[in-house]
């Protein structure tokens, strides 16, 4: 009996552990493009147009991301493409946004930023 329930009670800490731990995961997962495109649109207030081409945009990037990751193992060419790519989706995000959309959208960017220097 002592075996029976010291087994249940090892099998629900484990249990209560994935689910923390599948949680935590899910926190940190990246948004598909179409899904970032969505919430911009209903954040910015994004005509459909607009909604189209952010998806459009962000999807280009990740696929010259992934492009660029594959081409080697080289850490400093990875970030100098990357640093690149992220002026490019700046200037190719004020083409397509209003004044007042893009201001939104940096301060959106300002406070995820923050937000993420506040997890331990």
């Amino acid at each position: 009996m002592r075996t029976r329930i010291l087994v249940l009670a090892t099998v629900a800490v484990l249990a209560l552990g994935l689910a923390w731990a599948g949680g935590e995961g899910q926190a940190g997962k990246m948004a598909s493009p179409a899904e970032h495109a969505a919430k911009l649109k209903a954040k910015l207030g994004l005509s459909d147009a607009q909604a189209e081409q952010v998806r459009a945009l962000f999807e280009d990037i990740d696929r010259r991301i992934a492009e660029l990751k594959a081409s080697g193992p080289d850490a400093a060419a990875i970030q100098e493409g990357k640093k690149k790519l992220k002026e490019e989706r700046i200037a190719r995000l004020k083409s397509i946004l209003t004044a007042e959309q893009y201001a939104r959208y940096e301060q959106m960017q300002a406070e995820h930023a923050a937000r993420g220097k506040q997890k331990p």
